[in-house]
């Protein structure tokens, strides 16, 4: 299990690249170092708790055509292709024998720390103590669609050994089917220049309306991402009606990958064009709507949790742009599920002001 040099911490808490943080209650109170920013070779969200490191989660390199894009960062070889799921990335790990999750910026997540302990990974950790669960939560969190099919789910992508090296894919496939835990759905084995085989997964993925894929190298050294449009389109569409609380790179990220891929595949212009209006225009008319009306733009959301202190840590956590709303609360089997509203200030208060006669020099 790698370290991290003294000297290079103190730098960056002097720096504020790095603050310390007394996190928890009870039986998840620890303290830490998180890394707020890179500094030194040390990634974002590192977190440092006593001896213990757990590395920040490394940016993954986007492609934004195919062939050409394994052809320029694959070196050959075999590669698995992974589904990419659209969920919240955590990483949880056995700190001191406790079981600790954290988000992708480092902090400590109450929440996810809950649900982790509640999967019963205590055998997985005492076997492995060294090693990190990389996954996407989904389901009834405080950042994905609520459903009603099921609670939370994990899905875990990568097991970083310790050091920042992640385990070769069918290892790391073994390791999870020895614990029971679920893996993000493996869509196959392939040749690195097997563009037929690449191409009709990518196109399978789009009408599935699947997010897209990531293509590991067998031994996990290279990873690339490649995303589907009619996934970018349904991203534009469920997030055009918070126009102003989204960071305007979304959008151009979006537009930019799915112009690619309709090209690449030579799919009907003209329909994904008619797609992109209606993905844009069908939620900022919904929201133009609302704010006439008096109201404020929101997304609902659900959690099931057995400690209420984690509603207020969520509350606590919340970025000052949104507004957090309790809709109900009920008791549940010695648990509390809570359904909420996030409140986006910004955009309501910009719609507002627009559709109350406010004009804006250019």
């Amino acid at each position: 299990m790698a370290l991290i040099d003294v000297k290079i911490v103190r730098d960056a808490l002097k720096q504020g690249k790095a603050e310390r943080i007394k996190g928890g209650f009870d039986e998840t109170k620890i303290e830490y170092i998180r890394f707020r920013s890179p500094h030194g070779g040390i990634g974002r969200g590192t977190v440092i708790a006593g001896k213990r490191v757990i590395w920040g989660f490394p940016h993954i390199k986007r492609i934004f055509t195919l062939e050409k894009g394994l052809k320029k960062n694959m070196t050959g070889g075999t590669i698995f292709a992974e589904e990419k799921i659209d969920g919240f990335n955590v990483r949880i790990a056995s700190i001191d024998g406790s079981i600790c999750a954290f988000s992708r910026g480092g902090f400590l997540d109450l929440f996810v720390t809950e649900k982790a302990r509640e999967m019963k990974l205590e055998r997985f950790f005492i076997n492995n103590p060294n090693y990190i669960i990389c996954g996407e939560m989904i389901g009834n969190t405080p950042h994905t669609d609520p459903t009603d099919k099921f609670d939370v789910k994990l899905f875990v992508f990568d097991i970083d050994t310790g050091d920042g090296s992640y385990l070769p894919c069918e290892k790391k496939y073994s390791l999870l089917n020895k614990y029971s835990l679920q893996s993000v759905p493996v869509l196959g084995k392939f040749m690195a220049d097997d563009y037929a085989g690449l191409h009709k997964l990518a196109i399978s993925l789009n009408k599935g309306m699947k997010e897209g894929m990531v293509l590991k190298s067998a031994d996990r050294r290279n990873v690339l991402k490649y995303v589907m449009p009619n996934a970018d389109l349904d991203d534009i569409s469920k997030t055009s009606s918070l126009l102003f609380d989204m960071p305007i790179g979304f959008f151009y990220q979006r537009v930019l990958r799915s112009a690619f891929f309709i090209n690449d595949f030579d799919l009907d212009k003209d329909k994904y064009a008619a797609m992109l209006g209606r993905a844009f225009y069908s939620g900022l008319s919904k929201s133009i709507r609302k704010v006439k009306r008096g109201e404020e733009i929101d997304d609902e959301f659900e959690i099931l949790i057995k400690d209420l202190r984690i509603w207020d840590d969520i509350k606590h956590n919340m970025g000052k742009a949104v507004k957090l709303d309790l809709l109900w609360k009920r008791s549940e089997k010695g648990k509390t599920r809570i359904r909420f509203r996030k409140i986006y200030r910004n955009t309501t208060k910009k719609l507002t002001s627009f559709a109350s006669g406010k004009g804006v020099t250019d």
